[in-house]
């Protein structure tokens, strides 16, 4: 068997405890159709036919629509001058791996193929088709590298590349030694604690957004796909054919085109080459940072002291501090999912959805009603349409006895006087909540998972600052 990869990591990103056990005992749902899957798959039939002389099993042209057949056929371009040179001699293609133990498991890493020279020295090699993270280095993940580290014979007889089909590189995994064996060490400790976890364990977290199971899991209540019964279904939930996360920013996103919500949420379809959203903008560097040391401090006994020396953070941090609220929140979590999950039965297979938000905090105000805060460090002040609705909504379906709930929107920024907007939402709205929100969870499954040209556009003075402009005008 082999141990799941991403237990270690960013203490926000780790397995959830339930997912942990839930993932052990029945297959989630595969999206084995899920469209960067399937890019990845073309791409490396092609490549594995040039380094063996033959044909590759699939054609993109004939596989793909026209957008993801282009993006197919760039990322082969690309690849290509990054192969060894192909003498004929010292390939294997059979799936070579590499491991290491945990526990009774054993951490695999793949690779797609392997050169060995005449002197028995190996190259092995991963194909990788997503872009690196910003503010990390690789797109493999931190324990799998230390596995590749971890052999006897690396560096001495064994070296492990990426080929990134994204931007055209080829880079060397590597590690210090000492890291790669903390990285393994804090693998095994986590497994250890895991191995034996509950599915009924369940930690809302960063980590929801990312999980395979968020379509099965209470986190997000699931509702009725009628839109007739609000209340939470409370029938065991069975894997769907598709699963199709849905965040709050791609529910503002319909609001102005399908298709650019289709394009980020489903189908992962690259920006454009020179459009501004591959760039973090300065705005953009300081909220999330802002929004990182608020969600430890907001949990910590010297919240004040996450922003000592960071002029920057500590005017913003003072702001908050000073804030007009007519009813401050106990704040209880941070980075706190909601939202709900619902099915949809479309052209004989099935759909789950699940839309969602990340609350920066969320706690108790001095009556107990339950709240939702989001802090907001632009100068612009505005907030996304659907934001406040789908944390209301997320709330009242988590909290069925409590009469209403309330979202606190933060204003904080330099040059103007900090704000509170509190909305009170009774529970007599949430018939309206559901009806607008699943009316987009419903257009969003029936999309067809197979053709990115099949969600509708809108053209609009939106499209000027959209990341697909260029790539959508020409498949109008």
């Amino acid at each position: 068997m082999s141990a799941p990869k991403d237990l270690v990591g960013k203490p926000n990103r780790r397995m959830c405890p339930g997912a942990f056990a839930h993932l052990g005992g029945q297959p989630p749902t595969s999206n084995r159709n899920a469209p960067p899957l399937r890019r990845w798959q073309a791409t490396w039939e092609a490549l594995s036919a040039e380094l063996t002389g033959g044909r590759p099993a699939t054609r993109s042209e004939d596989s793909f629509d026209p957008v993801q057949a282009a993006i197919v056929a760039a990322q082969i371009k690309r690849a290509k001058p990054l192969l060894p040179a192909q003498d004929g001699e010292g390939f294997d293609l059979d799936w070579p791996r590499l491991s290491s133990p945990i526990e009774d498991q054993e951490l695999e890493v793949f690779f797609q193929f392997v050169h060995a020279d005449r002197d028995g020295f190996l190259k092995m090699y991963r194909l990788k088709t997503a872009q690196v993270r910003p503010g990390e280095e690789f797109v493999s993940a931190p324990e799998e590298i230390a596995t590749v580290v971890s052999d006897p014979r690396f560096p001495g007889s064994l070296e492990a590349y990426e080929i990134r089909t994204a931007d055209g590189e080829m880079i060397r995994l590597e590690m210090d030694p000492n890291k790669a064996r903390e990285t393994l060490t804090h693998l095994e400790d986590d497994y250890r604690t895991l191995a034996g976890a509950d599915p009924e364990d369940i930690r809302p977290g960063y980590h929801c957004s990312m999980c395979d199971v968020a379509d099965l899991c209470r986190t997000f209540p699931a509702i009725d796909p009628s839109m007739e019964r609000v209340a939470p279904h409370r029938k065991r939930r069975l894997p769907s054919a598709y699963r199709l996360m849905l965040s709050k920013s791609r529910l503002d996103d319909m609001d102005l085109c399908q298709r650019r919500a289709a394009w980020r949420a489903w189908f992962s379809i690259p920006a454009d080459l020179d459009h501004r959203s591959r760039e973090t903008s300065p705005g953009l560097e300081v909220g999330s940072r802002f929004h990182r040391l608020m969600a430890e401090a907001l949990l910590s006994d010297d919240p004040g002291s996450h922003f000592r020396g960071d002029p920057e953070m500590e005017r913003l941090y003072l702001q908050h501090q000073n804030l007009p609220c007519a009813a401050p929140v106990r704040v209880k979590a941070t980075e706190f999912p909601l939202g709900f999950t619902v099915r949809f039965r479309v052209d004989g297979h099935s759909v789950s959805v699940v839309s969602y938000g990340l609350a920066d905090a969320v706690g108790r105000e001095s009556d107990d009603t339950p709240a939702a805060v989001d802090h907001k460090t632009g100068v612009s002040g505005g907030s996304n349409p659907h934001e406040a609705e789908i944390y209301a909504l997320g709330a009242l379906l988590r909290f069925p006895n409590s009469p209403a709930v309330a979202t606190h929107t933060h204003h904080l920024a330099a040059g103007r006087d900090p704000a509170c907007e509190r909305v009170a939402w009774e529970r007599d709205r949430i018939g309206e909540l559901v009806s607008r929100l699943g009316s987009l969870a419903e257009a969003a499954a029936r999309w067809d998972p197979l053709d990115a040209t099949s969600p509708p556009y809108r053209v609009g003075e939106w499209c000027g600052t959209c990341p697909f402009e260029q790539r959508c005008l020409s498949y109008r």
